[in-house]
């Protein structure tokens, strides 16, 4: 299980990835009975009375209501048909930024739900896993994990991390500024989905523009009138363009702790850009170009971490250690 600040993840063993969707609950205040999570939980807000709302428990890559994770880690286990009866064996990822206090709320959570055995990875070790890299070897692999709520840059050797940078900063911070800037300019307010079109439509890392602009539904703040607005590439690159930035310090920093020999490898292998936020157009290029370091975009970048989470159920006793470590 991969609970992100944005999305979160479920896999299985046999079936694979079996949830992608909104890290959102939708829990009724009057009973306190969760109804639905994810897309549903989104949808179920919309065409409900006030009783029905909606919480997002986790904020920038950490727990920021423990009973709501809790409910939302029960409804990811009846999403996918695990039941308390079962008992499960959980494997979750964390961000190895994550203080031991949040470690610990995470796994309390998963067992509160009803798991009967929490493991926890940290999440570069996981997309590294996911990824195929030699995480146990002595050799150096370079990875940078771009989420919704936090980003963290890499050097893993020997399965554990040699150096990282890290900052609870990543894509939903983009949405934020989206939302402020176009509130400003135009005087409205646009839906959170449609955000995420114009970051993936208009926006670049590099800032490039090409004169792209793109013609978007939105309401009005002083009337709530439905008004047609064109949002310009310029001001959704502006409000990429520090946590882009961002983005580049922390990789560099990272880098900069390496070891002559680990450093020599990542020369020669390169550094590898995981998670939903690393999507973003031109990330890959504006990295590479401020380290020389070249930079590879993963497939799928948002389903590794989960991808390697799902491998090691089947590895729990070789990569003992690994998780050992994020258990700390």
């Amino acid at each position: 299980m991969d609970i992100g600040t944005s999305m979160s993840r479920v896999a299985t063993s046999d079936d694979g990835v079996v949830f992608n969707e909104p890290t959102i609950v939708a829990i009724d205040t009057r009973s306190g009975e969760v109804v639905e999570v994810g897309y549903g939980a989104l949808d179920l807000v919309a065409r409900t009375g006030r009783h029905v709302v909606a919480f997002r428990p986790l904020a920038q890559g950490a727990t920021v209501d423990f009973d709501v994770t809790a409910r939302l880690v029960s409804g990811l286990f009846e999403r996918v048909g695990v039941s308390r009866l079962s008992r499960a064996r959980l494997v979750m990822s964390v961000p190895s930024l994550a203080t031991p206090i949040e470690r610990r709320a995470l796994r309390q959570a998963a067992i509160q739900a009803g798991a009967r055995e929490v493991s926890l990875m940290e999440a570069p070790l996981a997309a590294a896993i996911g990824l195929g890299l030699p995480v146990q070897d002595p050799v150096g692999s370079a990875v940078t994990v771009l989420g919704g709520g936090a980003s963290e840059a890499t050097l893993l050797s020997l399965g554990g991390i040699v150096t990282s940078a890290t900052r609870r900063q990543g894509g939903v911070d983009v949405d934020h500024a989206i939302a402020s800037l176009v509130r400003h300019r135009y005087g409205v307010v646009i839906a959170p989905s449609t955000i995420e079109h114009l970051k993936i439509v208009l926006g670049s890392a590099l800032g490039r523009t090409r004169g792209s602009s793109e013609s978007v539904r939105a309401r009005t703040v002083d009337s709530g009138e439905l008004v047609d607005v064109v949002v310009d590439a310029d001001l959704v690159n502006a409000a990429v363009h520090d946590v882009a930035h961002g983005v580049v310090t922390m990789v560099q920093d990272s880098l900069a702790g390496a070891p002559p020999d680990l450093s020599q490898d990542v020369s020669a292998r390169g550094l590898t850009l995981v998670g939903g936020h690393a999507r973003l157009a031109d990330f890959a290029e504006l990295i590479g170009s401020r380290t020389g370091v070249e930079v590879h975009l993963a497939d799928a970048p948002d389903l590794v971490i989960i991808e390697g989470l799902r491998l090691c159920l089947d590895e729990m006793s070789s990569l003992h250690a690994l998780f050992r470590n994020a258990d700390r």
